[in-house]
């Protein structure tokens, strides 16, 4: 099995090398321990890298034994689905109909963010790949004198062509339109790519194309470029990135840009699991989201938009879940890498104005997924944080837009914002997730007002203050839980603490209540006090995992997940409990832990994510969906011992990290 790479005790020295992208792949739709991807990348990279070994939206097991190839991804999600994608193999012999026959057992020799390297088993031909931000380069070495074959697979029929050109075969232009909607008319990936060597044979076949080398061609390189612009934009890149250099060189360089990043933490581990697990977590943190820039002909940074279909100046970006993103990922750039959040909120600024809302969901255009306005919370995270050297005046009325017009898109805005504004909730009767989305909203009006008391808007601070609190308005004094409400004014009957969906997005009421993070001396008051809300998160832990599926209809991956948390591993063998209802594989409960340390209690905070650290993390598996860097830029932040529980607000919650001696280093 193929399920990690080990990494000696006494590791070269090289960050790189401790970061595990197969963290999190064993997963499925059933049960997610990460559900992730091994990707080989530049960091925010146009394009990703890696190993494909079945055709679904979980396209690689590490518990398969045979590999289809290398694949050209832009997958943010497998919930999302993937987009312009390309397979790259090589072998020997007999060209094959489908990429599944012609797949080989394999073994995984090296996977690294920086590249990686495997043998196909069946061909005895070793596989080598470095990325660039806009392409790759592939080393193909064969055992034998047998004619070396290269084999390019596009996936499904929706607009696709490859060519070779010129005498010698060497080189060669394609497209591929292939996509999951969310798109323009128009959408496709353009590449242009180049071999090493002389070419005997090329084959354009319906789903890709084959190059044959001349036998005794025992070494070939292959250099390609990508583009959501262009074959001219993609040619350029593969002058600019790949046609100079060889693949020594590239390979160092591509160590180096992450070991410099990873290089900002000091982990005293050394290589052991707790280390690897560190690093593992802040590589995926630095994965998404995906940067769309490209280098024209002229030098000039340019992109294709996947909200108008235009090609603009400047940064933008897609692949990004907000409703998940906001709560670590963004507080994690804004502490440990400023200068690379500064492009990307630029980026998110485009977005906004060739879409004219924020966006929620953009995969690689917007998609109607979750719910609420959360890039509210990104723009107040980086007020709040000092990071203003970016035209934060010309994002601002996007950001009143969504506290202030209603939207019936799903792909923007507020779903059921006239209610909310008329009657101070979402009510249930006529909105999905309602209780979820009074408690958002509170708080996106909470970070939009921010970022207008920081412009001097204060007309527009005022008239969003009192919304700031309308999470009471659904708070029932008479249960202790936010409860889902009629337009009516009055509760919906009967009320299940334990019952997932209706009012309440991928959870119920206990993995909801909690979620007021703009006003924590609020919420306590809701309670009774600060000692009666650390009693209530007391009795979350306390009590047995137990759900109904509610309106879902049957148990989603989220509520299993839950039930089994805590109760496999040596910590059970123990006698220690599980995390009761508190269910870590989804982010709603995130913030949770640090309410302990907000309300004078620090010590339970530590215990409880020192347990979460040991018991749900580790070098090959995470607790759930990882989400775009979330999930793992919560374990990050949870070991420095100081945790954003408020985006959009300076304070944070302090308490004993769970090792000790784990710093964010002084950079520039």
């Amino acid at each position: 099995m193929n399920e990690s790479v080990s990494v000696s005790p006494a590791f070269s020295g090289s960050l790189s090398r401790l970061a595990n992208p197969l963290q999190g792949t064993a997963s499925d739709r059933e049960f997610s321990r990460g559900n992730t991807l091994p990707v080989s990348a530049q960091p925010f990279g146009l394009h990703h890298w890696s190993l494909q070994t079945r055709e679904d939206c979980w396209f690689f097991h590490p518990a398969d034994r045979k590999l289809w190839g290398m694949r050209l991804t832009h997958q943010a999600s497998p919930w999302m689905q993937d987009y312009s994608t390309l397979l790259v193999t090589a072998f020997h012999g007999q060209v094959l109909d489908r990429a599944e026959h012609q797949a080989s057992a394999y073994r995984l020799q090296e996977c690294y963010p920086h590249g990686m390297k495997l043998e196909l088993c069946r061909h005895g031909i070793l596989c080598e790949m470095v990325p660039t931000a806009r392409g790759s380069i592939f080393v193909f070495t064969a055992q034998s004198d047998e004619p070396l074959k290269v084999r390019l697979f596009f996936r499904g029929d929706q607009g696709q062509s490859v060519n070779a050109t010129g005498a010698d075969l060497q080189a060669f232009v394609g497209y591929t339109q292939d996509h999951r909607g969310g798109v323009p008319e128009g959408f496709r990936l353009s590449f242009f790519g180049d071999f090493s060597e002389k070419v005997s044979e090329f084959t354009a076949l319906a789903n890709g194309g084959v190059w044959e080398f001349p036998r005794g061609v025992r070494r070939v390189e292959l250099r390609l470029a990508a583009s959501f612009i262009s074959v001219e934009v993609a040619k350029h890149s593969h002058s600019l990135e790949l046609a100079r250099h060889s693949f020594g060189e590239l390979h160092d360089a591509s160590q180096k840009t992450w070991d410099d990043l990873l290089g900002r933490f000091e982990h005293p581990g050394n290589g052991d699991d707790r280390s690897r697990t560190f690093y593992s977590c802040v590589y995926r943190t630095l994965l998404f989201p995906r940067q769309l820039e490209e280098i024209d002909l002229d030098g000039r940074a340019v992109h294709y938009s996947p909200y108008d279909g235009g090609i603009h100046s400047g940064p933008l970006c897609t692949d990004n879940g907000f409703w998940d993103t906001h709560r670590t990922v963004y507080p994690f750039l804004a502490k440990a890498y400023p200068d690379k959040l500064v492009p990307l909120l630029e980026g998110w600024l485009n977005a906004s104005r060739e879409a004219d809302w924020t966006p929620k969901w953009p995969s690689p255009g917007p998609k109607a997924c979750m719910i609420g306005t959360h890039f509210d919370a990104v723009v107040a995270d980086a007020v709040a944080r000092g990071i203003t050297g970016w035209d934060i005046e010309a994002v601002f009325p996007y950001l009143w837009k969504n506290a202030t017009v209603p939207s019936d898109d799903g792909c923007y805005g507020r779903e059921g914002l006239e209610d909310y504004l008329r009657l101070g909730y979402v009510p249930v009767d006529r909105h999905r997730y309602s209780v979820s989305a009074t408690l958002d909203y509170a708080y996106e009006d909470f970070c939009v007002m921010q970022v207008a008391r920081y412009l001097g808007r204060e007309k527009e601070a005022a008239i969003l203050k009192p919304r700031t609190f309308n999470y009471r308005n659904v708070f029932d004094s008479g249960t202790g839980f936010m409860r889902e409400r009629l337009s009516d004014g009055s509760w919906k009957h009967p009320f299940e603490e334990f019952r997932w969906g209706g009012g309440y997005i991928e959870g119920g009421p206990w993995q909801h209540s909690f979620n007021v993070p703009h006003d924590v001396p609020g919420l306590a008051g809701l309670h009774g006090g600060s000692q009666a809300l650390c009693d209530k998160l007391d009795r979350m832990f306390a009590l047995p995992p137990k759900f109904e599926v509610g309106h879902y209809g049957f148990e989603i991956h989220e509520m299993t997940e839950m039930a089994v948390a805590g109760h496999e591993g040596p910590s059970h063998a123990a006698g220690l409990p599980g995390f009761g209802q508190y269910s870590h594989s989804n982010q709603p409960v995130h913030g949770n832990l640090f309410l302990y340390a907000l309300n004078g209690q620090p010590e339970k905070t530590a215990h409880w994510v020192r347990r979460v650290c040991d018991e749900l993390y580790s070098p090959d598996i995470l607790p759930g969906d990882e989400d775009n860097g979330e999930m793992c830029a919560w374990y990050v932040m949870a070991h420095l011992g100081s945790f954003p529980y408020c985006p959009g607000a300076a304070d944070e919650a302090q308490f004993e990290p769970p090792v000790p001696g784990v710093r964010l280093k002084s950079f520039e």
